[in-house]
């Protein structure tokens, strides 16, 4: 029996080192340990690192939205429609023309000092004649023509603005139409002649109709913005010889 287990004790220690050298292979067992295992953190260290990386790409290409792709929507384009705005004459006629359907644009030439002149079209493009404003310096007070007498001054009419004014049509001729206004501010003296012009030429009263009646350029007129509309040095007064020729002129009193 005692032999069997020195035979076993024997096998068993074939593989182990002389009793001598034992320290020293516990000692180089335990350093091959620790390099095993400083390689192994710092191989899942490096995995940690790789893994947020491609975590935090994963995320932001789903959660955050991607460069827009360039956009087919129309761009506006400005329109040849001149700015009310911009224009404060136009932004008193533009109303009364919109509402008849037609169209107000800078006539040619298109304006000057102390006065403006549009040209209107109809819903197709058809020109319906012009419009013309101008200003005067009256302090003194205003001769309002009358019509079967040249030389006399008419009555004007009163508005509670602080206006007087007349108001005028001739339509006899079928190539020259208008409707006119002469309104006069009292408190100034400044005066605001408005001249709708039917189409020349057409050689019909209806083709040929001024674009306002007598009674809308008689509103333009008597506007409270038409006179502060233009500059303060603005004026028409003579001499001016630039200035629109009006089917009644507008003469200051004497």
């Amino acid at each position: 029996m005692s032999a069997l287990l020195t035979e076993v004790l024997q096998r068993a220690c074939e593989s182990e080192p002389p009793p001598g050298d034992a320290a020293d292979d516990i000692a180089v067992r335990a350093e091959r340990l620790r390099h095993r295992r400083a390689r192994g953190v710092i191989l899942a260290g490096v995995a940690a690192v790789i893994i947020i990386i491609l975590l935090g790409y994963a995320l932001t290409t789903v959660l955050l939205p991607g460069p827009k792709p360039p956009s087919t929507a129309a761009v506006a384009v400005p329109q040849p429609r001149p700015s009310n705005v911009l224009d404060p004459v136009l932004a008193v006629l533009a109303p009364l023309i919109d509402a008849k359907g037609y169209r107000i644009v800078p006539g040619q030439p298109p304006s000057g000092d102390g006065w403006r002149r549009y040209a209107v079209q109809d819903a197709a493009g058809a020109p319906r004649g012009m419009v013309e404003v101008a200003i005067f310096d009256a302090e003194a007070g205003l001769c309002l023509p009358v019509l079967a007498d040249p030389d006399a001054c008419a009555l004007p009419d009163q508005t509670t603005a602080g206006f007087e004014y007349a108001r005028y049509s001739a339509t006899d001729d079928v190539d020259w139409q208008v409707n006119q206004a002469i309104a006069r501010r009292v408190v100034d003296g400044r005066t605001v002649a408005v001249m709708a012009t039917g189409e020349r030429g057409t050689g019909s009263a209806e083709a040929g109709e001024p674009p306002l009646t007598a009674a809308e350029v008689a509103q333009a007129a008597t506007d409270p913005r038409m006179p502060d509309a233009f500059g303060v040095g603005e004026r028409c007064n003579r001499p001016a010889p630039a200035c629109p020729i009006l089917r009644f002129p507008v003469r200051p009193s004497d």
